[in-house]
């Protein structure tokens, strides 16, 4: 795995964190867990950023760092929310996370300028 794609990764990671921290927020009246998520919000993009300068195409980056983050918010749905996703629930998350993997490697070698 290219380096670039490193930092889309993580970008997704911390998307997820910035929606629970927004889900912590109840509805934006908590100012601590409101500024926290918009504070992770702004660096998720950037971190989506640093791996576009590297040369990754746009599009596959912004599909993977989208995957990475509803995935993750779907596991913090039930780690942190206590909300169980059934059986079904869990089929779908294991796609995203197959399509991450499947456009990661498809497009490992596809960079741009």
């Amino acid at each position: 795995m290219r380096a670039a794609w490193l930092w889309v990764i993580a970008g997704g990671v911390v998307e997820a964190v910035y929606t629970t921290f927004m889900g912590l927020a109840d509805g934006m009246t908590d100012i601590l867990f409101t500024v926290l998520g918009l504070v992770f919000s702004i660096v998720g993009t950037v971190l989506l950023n640093e791996g576009l300068k590297r040369g990754l195409q746009m599009g596959a980056s912004y599909a993977v760092w989208v995957g990475v983050g509803v995935a993750g918010a779907a596991i913090a749905d039930v780690l942190v929310f206590e909300n169980g996703l059934g059986l079904v629930g869990y089929l779908f998350l294991a796609l995203i996370l197959g399509g991450i993997v499947g456009l990661n490697l498809r497009n490992d070698g596809r960079a741009h300028g």
